[in-house]
């Protein structure tokens, strides 16, 4: 989940100031629908035969059809940009659940993030991982349920919405994540 505007410009390598020798492309490439591809310099690619560099799923007509719309919205909205404002308002909610005493560190960029979450009482970083997880999927009295990946490393959950979620939505998940973990952490102990 490096492209695409995920970390903010198109390619995450760009962060970077390199130009690598060939880029892979997966989901994003065709707003999820299967599909992949490695771009790279002509030279590289120059020696493969026919044939060599496909296989059974080669000019899928869906998936073909899936990366043009795809990158036709690239070019004709302003993906980038909302990516951008949204990345501002995911950190500003992100690092405030550092307030919580259950969220350790926040890091991440764009639409990628992960939060590693503290010990809280008997209860160890990754059990904690675990009720945060649990908690956000049953969600608060309003009915708000946040469904969170598993745990990556035991204790690091990550968080990539969609990069054209409206922005005051995210507001509102993240006030609710706020408020989950601040009665979490009640139960839990500190």
């Amino acid at each position: 989940q490096a492209n695409f505007g995920r970390t903010g410009p198109m390619y995450a390598f760009t962060h970077y100031g390199i130009e690598p020798d060939i880029v892979c492309l997966g989901k994003g490439l065709a707003n999820g629908v299967p599909v992949s591809a490695a771009v790279g310099r002509a030279d590289l690619f120059a020696p493969m035969k026919y044939g060599e560099g496909s296989d059974t799923w080669s000019a899928n007509p869906l998936s073909s059809a899936a990366v043009l719309a795809t990158l036709d919205e690239f070019e004709q909205t302003d993906v980038l940009e909302q990516g951008q404002r949204l990345a501002a308002v995911l950190e500003a909610g992100l690092v405030r659940l550092k307030e919580t005493g259950l969220i350790a560190f926040v890091r991440g960029e764009g639409s990628v993030w992960g939060i590693e979450c503290a010990a809280a009482g008997s209860h160890t970083e990754a059990q904690v991982a675990n009720a945060i997880v649990e908690a956000c999927y049953l969600g608060d009295e309003q009915g708000r349920s946040i469904h969170l990946l598993g745990p990556l490393a035991g204790k690091v959950i990550r968080i990539s919405p969609p990069l054209t979620m409206d922005l005051d939505e995210a507001r509102e998940y993240l006030d609710a994540m706020y408020e989950i973990l601040l009665k979490l952490r009640q139960r839990l102990g500190s």
